[in-house]
């Protein structure tokens, strides 16, 4: 069992007591909980925690997800607080893990959807389906913020996202409303399930061009564009879970962890978190200290290690997910989760002492998540229906009871909360077959319409930390 720390072992002793009772937290603060959607023919393949199936755009919210007939559905919710549907897929493999959507919206308002993707087109069953002989099940909406019709661009090859044996699709959009996606794909073939066949992606959109740019280059053994590679793989196979999760900050700098395996772990057991940051869009990253990546792809023996066997044990302990965000200093905090005790941490870097010894969340769940918004305050997040709230860098932290189910369910609009610093996510249960998308709004960023919304009610963190 590894050390549970009261604060990172990066803040004195003497600061933390100053911490506590000067900086403190603020008087408790009034939420507002507002239900979007509720819709009872979930399948289980909705639910995995490297989805981004919420969006928000001018006031809308877009949202998809799989239901029991395992079609791939979207929903809108206009700003006048009307809900109409589409169907994206007819067909949807059943797989619950890997083939779940994601959805993204262009500056230009145009809806972007993929998902329906294992190791895509080589997992597809042979169903007739004359999409799955492509690699991307992506579509782009006709219109914009409209989702009354699609056109699939996954057979375009001058429109579609580069690359193949797509795993992991996640969209991003930084504050300038450029989008991007990560994901998982292969860049070795002949080789068969060997180590270093799979790396890590990122690609960038460019909205007036409509085309897909891939991050990274090709300075490595197998010549194909990408932000991540490693000649390794979980178990000495080809697995890698990766996953790379972007957050922008208020200064546009974009933020990247990932999850690696060194060889010596197992699935859902790794060895490594890593991280990332760029100022120019992905042209460019560099390691939290300010030094350059020189040469990309990055790999594990040139990458910015926030975690390594040091700590998770050389056969591996990290769960397959990692979360980064920007604490109100502007330093990176990366969170990630202990698959061996269940139990959440997460990481902070500062100037001459590098990335911190981890330091426990308050709650024991997996994945691991933190959030934070432009102010730098930080939401932890658990399966246990609670939010946690700290205004001092996870010093103390005020509970709040808000239904986030289990541990693959929670999904955020991570747009949303830097543009409003409120919460937007889907819930989902695999014993009711219920999602739902809520929104938490806090007192001082409460929108003037939320009054309108279907569901709604209040809470105060004070009032329900009396009942604890």
């Amino acid at each position: 069992m590894r050390p549970s720390y009261s604060a990172l072992v990066a803040v004195p002793v003497a600061l933390v007591i100053y911490a506590i009772t000067a900086w403190g937290q603020p008087p408790p603060e009034t939420v507002t909980i507002t239900k979007e959607f509720e819709f009872s023919d979930a399948s289980k393949v909705t639910g995995s925690d490297w989805q981004t199936p919420v969006a928000t755009y001018n006031g809308a919210i877009y949202y998809v997800y799989v239901n029991r007939q395992l079609k791939t559905l979207i929903v809108k919710k206009s700003s006048d607080g009307s809900v109409s549907k589409n169907v994206i897929f007819e067909e949807t493999d059943s797989d619950p893990w890997h083939n779940g959507a994601s959805v993204g919206i262009d500056r230009n308002g145009y809806i972007h959807v993929a998902g329906n993707m294992h190791h895509s087109p080589y997992n597809h069953p042979k169903t007739g389906n004359p999409y799955y002989e492509y690699a991307w099940q992506y579509v782009v909406s006709d219109k914009p913020e409209d989702i009354s019709s699609f056109k699939f661009v996954g057979d375009d090859e001058s429109q579609t996202i580069p690359g193949t044996w797509i795993t992991y699709p996640s969209f991003a959009r930084d504050p300038n409303g450029v989008l991007f996606i990560t994901f998982r794909h292969r860049v070795k073939f002949v080789t068969g399930w060997s180590p270093g066949i799979m790396a890590a992606a990122i690609a960038r959109y460019d909205a007036d061009a409509k085309i897909w740019v891939m991050l990274g280059d090709t300075e490595y053994a197998h010549g194909v564009k990408t932000f991540f590679w490693n000649d390794s793989g979980a178990d000495g196979t080809a697995y890698q879970p990766y996953r790379p999760r972007i957050f922008f900050d208020s200064d546009n700098r974009m933020h990247v962890t990932w999850v690696v395996d060194d060889g010596n772990g197992s699935s859902g057991y790794h060895t490594h978190v890593l991280y990332a940051y760029s100022d120019d869009g992905g042209d460019t990253f560099k390691r939290a200290d300010g030094s350059l990546y020189e040469t990309l792809p990055i790999t594990l023996e040139r990458g910015d290690v926030v975690v390594g066997p040091d700590w998770s044990g050389s056969d591996g302990s990290l769960w397959y997910t990692s979360y980064v965000g920007v604490a109100a200093d502007g330093y990176p905090a990366v969170s990630f989760a202990d698959n061996h005790n269940d139990t959440a941490w997460w990481s902070l870097w500062r100037p001459g002492i590098g990335w911190s010894a981890p330091a426990k969340l308050p709650f024991e769940y997996i994945p691991a998540r933190i959030l934070t918004d432009a102010t730098g305050i930080i939401t932890a997040v658990d399966g246990h229906n609670k939010v946690h709230r700290s205004f001092n860098n996870g010093i103390s932290w005020l509970p709040y009871h808000v239904e986030t189910l289990g541990i693959h369910s929670t999904n955020f609009d991570y747009t949303y909360l830097l543009d409003t610093g409120n919460l937007r996510f889907q819930t989902y249960s695999t014993t009711t077959g219920k999602v739902k998308v809520w929104t938490v709004e806090f007192a001082g960023n409460r929108s003037p319409d939320a009054e309108t919304s279907e569901t709604s009610q209040k809470i105060s963190a004070k009032h329900k930390a009396m009942q604890e």
